[in-house]
C-alpha cells in the first residue's frame, strides 16, 4: 500500500509537456552497434535481408517536467541510495560492492565533493521478499531525499525497480546485473555500466565453436532466473552457428547430489560442457562432473571468476574458460592505482562487482556535479555521453545504454586465473 500510495501521489505520465530534453553527444551507430553489438554472424534471420523495421535503435529520452525545477537550499549531505544483498548467498558480493561505492564516494569528496557538500550512501538490502526493492527504491527517494540510486545485483531486484521510476522519477546506474534484458524496457532512467551476458553469450560462442572447434555442446545451468536469462544469447548464437546445443540440464542451488544430471550428459557425450550457475554451487557441480568422471572442456560465464568458485572447485576447474567483463590483469595505470587503493582499504583484490561498483558511482557524482541537484537533469547527464571512461577500461553504451564494451576470456591454471 505504501509503494501503490508513494506512485499514485507523485506519479507524472511521460507524455506530460515539459521542457525537451537537451541533445545528446552521440553519433549514429553502426547496425552492429545499434543494440548489444550482436556481430554479423550472429544476427538473427541475417539471410533474410534486412528487417523492416529496428528496435532500440534510439536512445530512450524523458519528455517530462522537471527541468527547470530550482536547486534547493544547500543540504549538509547529498545522499545517493544504493541497493545491495546484505544478506543470504549473495552476501560477498553485496559486501565487495559496497566496498566499490565506499571507495568512490572517499574518492569523490576527497575531490570537493558536490560543491564542498560530501557525498553519502544510503544503503538498503535488497535481498528481501520478491518485490520488496521497489518498495526500498521509493522509500531511499521519498523518505531519504536520495538524488539517485546505484544498484542493484540480482536482475530480478532490478526489473521491479524499473517499474517504479517511471513515477518516482529518480536516475539509477546498475552496477552488476547481467540480464541481457534489463535495459530492452528503455525506461529513461537506468544505465548499466557492467557488460551483460549478451556479450558473454557472443565471446563464449565465438571460442567454443570457432576458435575451438567443439561441434555437440551441453548446457548445465542452475535452475534460476540468473542462469535462465543468462545462457539464452549463448543457445541463440550456438543455432545461428549451426551447431545447436545438444542438451540442455538444470541443477537447484540447494542440491548436494546430481547422479541423474550427469548421466544424460554422459549418455550425450558431448565434446564440450557449458556450465552456468551461482559462483559456490558452481564449484561444487563442476567437482562432482570431474569425480564422475567427465572430462570434457568446460566453460563458463564471468561471474565465475569469484573466490567461492575456486574454493568449492579446487583443483578441478583447471583448464576452465570463462569470459570476464574486463582483463583485471591489465597494467593500465587506472586499473593499477585503483587496485592498490582497494588492497589498502579492505586487504583483498578487486573483482568485477567491485570495479563497477566504483566505476559507477563515480559516473553518477560526476553527473551529479556537472546537473546540480535536480533528478532530472543528473538523468541527462548520465544519458548524455556514449562513452565513458573507468577503471575497468572503456565503458561503451548501445542505444539501450547499455555497456557493450567487449569481454576477455580468462583460464584457470596452477589454481589461478590467467588471461587466455
Amino acid at each position: 500500500m505504501k509503494l501503490l500510495a508513494a506512485v499514485a501521489a507523485i506519479g507524472l505520465a511521460l507524455s506530460a509537456p515539459g521542457a525537451p530534453a537537451p541533445a545528446q553527444d552521440t553519433e549514429p551507430r553502426p547496425r552492429e552497434e545499434a543494440y548489444g553489438k550482436t556481430p554479423e554472424d550472429l544476427l538473427p534471420f541475417r539471410g533474410a535481408g534486412r528487417p523492416y523495421d529496428e528496435f532500440f535503435s534510439e536512445p530512450p529520452t524523458f519528455r517530462g517536467p522537471g527541468r527547470d525545477a530550482p536547486e534547493p537550499q544547500p543540504p549538509a549531505e547529498v545522499r545517493l541510495g544504493v541497493l545491495l544483498p546484505a544478506a543470504g548467498p549473495d552476501f560477498d558480493e553485496g559486501r565487495r560492492m559496497r566496498q566499490g561505492v565506499e571507495l568512490a564516494l572517499a574518492d569523490g569528496n576527497a575531490a570537493g565533493g558536490f560543491r564542498g557538500v560530501p557525498f553519502v550512501a544510503v544503503y538498503r538490502d535488497e535481498s528481501q521478499a520478491w518485490g520488496a526493492s521497489a518498495n526500498a527504491a521509493v522509500e531511499l527517494v521519498l523518505d531519504q531525499g536520495v538524488w539517485a540510486i546505484v544498484g542493484a545485483l540480482e536482475d530480478s531486484a532490478s526489473h521491479v525497480i524499473s517499474r517504479v521510476l517511471l513515477k518516482i522519477e529518480a536516475p539509477v546506474v546498475n552496477t552488476a546485473g547481467t540480464d541481457p534484458t534489463l535495459t530492452e524496457h528503455m525506461v529513461p532512467w537506468m544505465v548499466r555500466v557492467r557488460p551483460d551476458d549478451r556479450q558473454n553469450g557472443y565471446r563464449l560462442a565465438r571460442k567454443i565453436f570457432k576458435e575451438d572447434g567443439r561441434r555437440k555442446v551441453a548446457v548445465f545451468r542452475a535452475n534460476d532466473r540468473y542462469a535462465r536469462m543468462g545462457i539464452g544469447e549463448l543457445v541463440d548464437a550456438a543455432r545461428r552457428l549451426r551447431y545447436p546445443i545438444a542438451l540442455e540440464v538444470r541443477f537447484e542451488n540447494h542440491e548436494t547430489e546430481w547422479a541423474n544430471q550427469i548421466e544424460r550428459l554422459r549418455a550425450v557425450d558431448p565434446d564440450a560442457i557449458v556450465l552456468w550457475g551461482r559462483p559456490a554451487v558452481a564449484g561444487r557441480v563442476l567437482t562432482a562432473l570431474r569425480i564422475a568422471g567427465l572430462d570434457q572442456p568446460v566453460y563458463g560465464p564471468d561471474r565465475l571468476l569469484d573466490p567461492a568458485f575456486l574454493a568449492a572447485a579446487g583443483s578441478h576447474a583447471e583448464g576452465l574458460v570463462a569470459t570476464s567483463p574486463f582483463d583485471p590483469t591489465s597494467d593500465r595505470t587506472e586499473w593499477r592505482e585503483f587496485r592498490d587503493r582497494y588492497r589498502a582499504n579492505f586487504d583483498e583484490e578487486p573483482d568485477a562487482i567491485a570495479a563497477y561498483a566504483y566505476d559507477g558511482t563515480r559516473y553518477l557524482t560526476r553527473a551529479i556535479r556537472e546537473a546540480g541537484l535536480n533528478r532530472v537533469r543528473i538523468r541527462d547527464r548520465l544519458f548524455a555521453h556514449s562513452e565513458v571512461p573507468g577503471v575497468t577500461g572503456s565503458i561503451r553504451f548501445d542505444a539501450t545504454w547499455n555497456n557493450v564494451a567487449p569481454v576477455s576470456l580468462h583460464r584457470v591454471e596452477n589454481g589461478e586465473w590467467v588471461p587466455e
